[in-house]
């Protein structure tokens, strides 16, 4: 008796598990295009009426993998759209809503591990991509620091090349020292901000950021998410 309600609890639990899922993906489908997500189609419409969100949002999602058979997509901004009359009289409505592509897993992995690695620095600050190594046979260097660039100015950073982050650090050490000039003053007058380095490591097993504070040269964060 004991190992049937063992089971039985174990079945409630799946369920509840996959219920939660499904309304996680609704609830997404609601909001806005996150920063990761590019934009595929805009203001489509559903083919037909529906009466239910739930029932619109399934059959978006449908249409936008019919439309997008090589792509992993995503619905959002989905709203209610123009009333159609159903032959019984009864009322349902079109859907409005936005195809996305969703990022690839190392993208995800990358997008994460930098938001929680930089999730103590105040927006405003200074960033510049110190090192980028991939060793996995299969990511683009340059466009995985493309990625973390477009990321971390999204998240309201500035980013600068590494060179020009290093030539203000110096600035800032004369000014510290009493070496410098008006136009290492007027410079430094931009350097309003702490600088950070950020570096990837990407593999097969996992990806690793590593932050580094630019003035103290102190690790502010360093996250490692695997795959």
């Amino acid at each position: 008796m004991k190992a049937i309600k063992i089971i039985v609890l174990a079945i409630a639990l799946l369920l509840s598990i996959g219920s939660a899922a499904a309304q996680e993906d609704y609830s997404k489908a609601q909001k806005a295009p996150q920063t990761k997500e590019v934009v595929l189609t805009q203001s489509t419409r559903t083919k037909k009426g529906y009466g239910l969100p739930q029932a619109a949002y399934k059959a978006a999602l449908r249409e936008a993998k019919q439309t997008f058979p090589n792509k992993e997509v995503g619905i959002r901004n989905l709203s209610k759209g123009d009333v159609t009359v159903n032959g019984d009289g009864s009322v349902s409505y079109y859907y409005n809503y936005t195809i996305v592509e969703l990022p690839d897993m190392v993208t995800q992995k990358l997008y994460e591990a930098i938001g929680k690695a930089t999730r103590e620095i105040d927006d405003g600050n200074r960033f510049a991509i110190d090192q980028v190594s991939v060793t996995d046979g299969k990511t683009d260097k340059e466009k995985v620091k493309g990625q973390a660039v477009d990321y971390l100015l999204g998240k309201g950073y500035k980013v600068l090349a590494k060179e020009k982050l290093q030539k203000l650090y110096k600035e800032q050490q004369d000014q510290r020292s009493g070496i410098y000039n008006d136009e290492t003053v007027s410079e430094m007058g931009k350097f309003s901000a702490v600088g950070y380095f950020l570096s990837i490591r990407i593999t097969e097993e996992y990806l690793q950021i590593q932050v580094v504070n630019v003035s103290t040269g102190e690790y502010v964060g360093n996250v490692t998410e695997n795959f």
